[in-house]
């Protein structure tokens, strides 16, 4: 781990995020002590997330754009400014104590979508900052500081609300300061340099470009649809844990310590993810990963409230295995001036069905109980691992020699070359 971090440009870039995902987290908690506090409403609690949600989702795909687009250091300072100021807004208002729905509603969105824009900036500079051997590791670190911040910034927030109510959000504005002052020290130029090919001017054909990259690219489509099915079975079997406790009268504090404590399985299965893919071949590392998580779901189809948050702690802990070898290797395999287009594409497959799984979740416990929706859960991550295991393309391309070379059109070419000319590489790559 230290060799990236001893990178000073990743260091402020790592550090700086860290800031604001503390307080992004946090936030989360705060946004909605506040709003129902107010409001006196759990439909506008929902509304307000629903807006937020929203507006991450609709940024993703057109910030793919704008980070391959403009300078990164630039998109990042000035998400951070924008986002700055909508928190203090937030902060504002909560000051104030009254709910008005036209600049909370505006805040929360400008939120949403720097946050879709702000995430993959940084994802897409990350193999720009660090040596082709350090991408993994420096992924890692990304996956265990997410962890991280999600222990400690929800008691944080809610210690700081309780002292007074604008101070979470006064917190999150200070923290984008932090993050955009470590953003502009960041000498290392966050782009390659982009060749002589030519280069779609207009955004919507820009973003046809990428998507046609990512549609075309079989590791990367292939691995965005298992991801896409792990990230809906991870979110969901959080819900059945939850409805677990409860149903056993368990208190509050007694969830937010077990949810605390799966998020610190995470943080430790994130920071072993280095040390394994030196050990385990990669393909090999994401079929076991996706096979211990079906162990860890059927915990929760025992009905023990603690086994299944044991279980739930195990899946937290083995899932950046599977998240951090695939996150790095596409990050190797997309050249750069298609590398934020094609993360947006990507994010947005994995991240739908992960936003419809509590519902979706929510409905079969209601339905068939907690054990039931437990074995269906299962069922799907075994899937993954089965495909996984079978699929050619995984098996061949998960873990290939950083240094081999592509042949198109009869000419050697370095699928890690930085210009981007316009040509679709998927066939020779796939």
């Amino acid at each position: 781990m230290s060799g990236a971090l001893r990178n000073p440009d990743f260091a402020r870039l790592c550090a700086g995020q860290a800031v604001a995902q503390l307080g992004s987290r946090g936030y989360g908690v705060a946004i909605m002590l506040w709003v129902l506090a107010v409001s006196g409403s759990a439909a506008t609690v929902g509304l307000v997330s629903t807006v937020t949600m929203g507006a991450f989702t609709a940024a993703t795909v057109p910030a793919g754009w704008i980070v391959d687009r403009f300078d990164r250091r630039r998109v990042m300072l000035t998400v951070d400014a924008c986002s700055a100021t909508a928190a203090a807004v937030l902060a504002f208002c909560a000051w104030r104590g009254a709910f008005d729905p036209v600049p909370v509603l505006a805040a929360v969105s400008v939120l949403g979508a720097g946050w879709a824009v702000r995430g993959l900036a940084e994802d897409a500079a990350v193999p720009q900052v660090v040596e082709r051997e350090q991408i993994g590791t420096a992924y890692g670190l990304f996956e265990a500081r997410g962890y991280a911040t999600g222990v400690a910034g929800p008691p944080l927030a809610a210690t700081l609300y309780g002292l007074g109510a604008a101070l979470p959000f006064a917190g999150h504005a200070v923290s984008f300061v932090v993050a955009g002052a470590a953003a502009a020290r960041v000498r290392t130029p966050l782009q390659a340099p982009r060749g002589p090919g030519p280069v779609a001017e207009r955004p919507w054909a820009s973003i046809r470009e990428g998507l046609r990259w990512f549609a075309s690219h079989r590791f990367v489509r292939t691995t965005a649809a298992l991801t896409a099915v792990a990230e809906f079975v991870v979110n969901g079997c959080g819900l059945v844990v939850v409805v677990l406790l409860a149903g056993s009268g368990a208190p509050s504090s007694t969830v937010g310590i077990v949810l605390a404590g799966a998020y610190g399985g995470g943080m430790l299965g994130a920071l072993a993810v280095p040390r394994l893919r030196r050990r385990i071949p990669a393909h090999r590392l994401l079929v076991l990963s996706a096979a211990l998580g079906v162990l860890a779901v059927l915990a929760a189809a025992t009905g023990s409230p603690f086994v299944a948050a044991a279980g739930y702690a195990a899946l937290l802990a083995v899932t950046p295995s599977w998240s951090v070898v695939v996150t790095a290797r596409c990050a190797e395999l997309v050249p750069d001036a298609v590398r934020g287009r094609v993360g947006a594409a990507t994010g947005l497959v994995t991240s739908l069905p992960a936003m419809f799984a509590p519902l979706t979740v929510g409905v079969l416990t209601t339905a068939l109980g907690a054990a039931s929706t437990a074995w269906m859960l299962a069922a799907l991550l075994g899937g993954v691992a089965v495909a996984a295991a079978v699929s050619r393309t995984v098996r061949l391309q998960a873990g290939e020699p950083l240094a081999r070379r592509a042949v198109l059109g009869g000419e050697p070419v370095d699928e890690f070359g930085s210009g981007y000319d316009g040509v679709d590489r998927a066939d020779a790559l796939s």
